[in-house]
């Protein structure tokens, strides 16, 4: 089964990835309003996404798409160094939340979106 299958989840695990990352501010000293958690809705597709609000170019960024009604949606990872999306399983978009504020959750997000990229895919979204 291709990554792009394997990264569907349901609300419930989108907020175990927040939580998670939320964990990994307090773990890191990050003050309150160093990660940017928001949900917006366009065009019956609803976007819930967790990045770091200071922008900072090395750091992850997660992304959970709802299509209309559904009861699941589509986990992605964002790397800004590639300026790319790639599609992420639930297990690894948690490690990435669990490490959003240290090397090993930049460096998997990176390594997961330039082999995504590099294997001739677009960039999601």
């Amino acid at each position: 089964m291709s990554q792009q299958n394997n990264n569907q989840i349901t609300p419930d695990q989108w907020e175990q990835i927040v939580a998670s990352a939320e964990t990994s501010r307090i773990a890191y000293n990050e003050p309150p309003n160093a990660l940017y958690i928001k949900t917006n809705k366009t065009n019956g597709r609803t976007r819930h996404f967790v990045y770091d609000n200071y922008d900072r170019f090395y750091m992850p960024g997660l992304d959970y798409i709802v299509e209309g009604e559904q009861d699941i949606g589509n986990l992605y990872v964002y790397n800004s160094s590639e300026q790319a999306r790639a599609p992420v399983t639930f297990e690894q978009g948690l490690q990435i939340a669990r490490n959003f504020f240290n090397e090993y959750g930049s460096q998997m997000s990176e390594e997961i979106v330039c082999e995504w990229v590099m294997d001739g895919n677009n960039s999601i979204f």
